[in-house]
C-alpha cells in the first residue's frame, strides 16, 4: 500500500511540472486530454501524443475579422493558441512559436476578435460558435514528430471573402535541426487573392538600395515565380511548398510583387530587412498576403535557427 502511496505521489509531482512547462510565449502546452479535440486542461498528456511539434499563425486576410478587417482570436483544439495572446491583428505573426503534441490530428479555429475581457473564451467550445458568432474558418491538421519533417507548420488567415479565397493556408517549415551555413531568405506565396489569373504567382526579391520604393532590386534566387496555395479544409490538412534562397548579406530590405516566368518582378510592397537576431544564423521568413482593395503585402519573420529545443 505504501508503495501504491508512493507512486501516486511520484505521477502527481510529474503531473503538476507538465502543468508548468511553457512554450516560447511563457504559456503553459497545448495539451488536450482524450478523446482528440475534447477540451482537457493544461499540461494533460494526449491520447497518441507522443512528441513535438511547433506552430505559427499569420493574420493575413485583409476583410476577415473583427469588423470585417483586423484582429483574430485563434483556438488550438479548446485552448487559445498561446494560451495568454491568441489575439493576432492583420499582417501580423504570433511571436512565439506554439509546443502542441505531435502525430496527431488538432483543430485550429479563428474568429473574430473578442472584446479584450472576452478573449480567447470561444475556444472551451470551439469549433462549434461562442454567444451566436461561428469562426471564420476550421481546419484540421496533422503535424508530424519532430525532428521529421511537417513537425514545424505556419497556419497564415489568407485570401478574402469578396474573391473567394479566403481560407488556412499551410505551410511546412524547416526545423533547422543543422544550423544554416550563411543567411537565408525562405518564401512564401499567402496571398491567394491577388494570385487569381497570374500564371506566375509572386516574385520575392531583395532591394539593394533605397527601400521604400525598392529602386534598385534583385530577384531571390528561385524565387522569381511562386506559385498560388491551397487551403487546408475541416478534414484534410494541405501542405503548401516554400522556396530556400541563400543570400551572400543582409540586404536594405525586401520585397514582392508579380511573379515573372524569367527576369526581376517589379516591386509593388518593400519592407526594411528585419535586424538579426544576436549570435544567430541570419534566416527570414517572407509570406506575401493579400492587401486591401486587391493589392499586395508582406510579412517578415526573423527565425530562430539555434537552440529549438525539439
Amino acid at each position: 500500500m505504501r508503495s501504491l502511496l508512493a507512486r501516486l505521489a511520484v505521477l502527481g509531482a510529474f503531473a503538476l511540472s507538465m502543468t508548468a512547462c511553457s512554450n516560447g510565449a511563457g504559456s503553459s502546452l497545448p495539451f488536450a486530454g482524450p478523446p482528440n479535440n475534447a477540451g482537457g486542461s493544461p499540461g494533460t498528456i494526449q491520447s497518441g501524443g507522443n512528441g513535438s511539434s511547433l506552430l505559427r499563425f499569420i493574420q493575413g486576410s485583409p476583410d476577415s475579422g473583427t469588423g470585417g478587417v483586423g484582429n483574430v482570436d485563434v483556438c488550438v483544439d479548446n485552448l487559445p493558441f498561446g494560451i495568454t495572446a491568441p489575439t493576432v491583428s492583420y499582417g501580423k505573426a504570433t511571436a512565439a512559436l506554439y509546443e502542441i503534441p505531435g502525430g496527431i490530428p488538432h483543430t485550429v479555429s479563428v474568429f473574430p476578435a473578442q472584446v479584450a475581457s472576452q478573449v480567447g473564451l470561444e475556444c472551451p467550445t470551439a469549433p462549434g460558435p461562442y454567444l451566436g458568432t461561428s469562426p471564420i474558418k476550421v481546419i484540421t491538421i496533422t503535424p508530424g514528430l519532430a525532428p521529421a519533417a511537417g513537425s514545424r507548420l505556419t497556419v497564415v488567415l489568407a485570401g478574402t471573402a469578396a474573391s473567394g479565397t479566403l481560407g488556412l493556408y499551410v505551410f511546412g517549415e524547416p526545423i533547422f535541426a543543422i544550423a544554416p551555413g550563411g543567411p537565408a531568405v525562405i518564401s512564401h506565396n499567402a496571398s491567394p487573392a491577388f494570385s487569381v489569373g497570374k500564371a506566375n504567382g509572386v516574385g520575392f526579391g531583395l532591394c539593394t538600395a533605397t527601400v521604400t520604393p525598392c529602386t534598385v532590386a534583385t530577384v531571390l534566387t528561385g524565387a522569381a515565380a511562386v506559385a498560388a496555395t491551397k487551403p487546408s479544409t475541416v478534414v484534410l490538412q494541405t501542405t503548401n511548398g516554400t522556396v530556400t534562397s541563400a543570400i551572400a548579406a543582409i540586404p536594405a530590405g525586401f520585397y514582392d510583387g508579380i511573379g515573372v516566368a524569367a527576369g526581376t518582378p517589379v516591386p509593388i510592397t518593400s519592407i526594411a530587412a528585419p535586424t538579426p537576431l544576436a549570435g544567430q544564423p541570419y534566416v527570414v521568413q517572407l509570406y506575401s498576403i493579400d492587401g486591401p482593395a486587391g493589392g499586395l503585402n508582406l510579412v517578415p519573420v526573423v527565425e530562430q535557427t539555434l537552440g529549438f529545443g525539439f
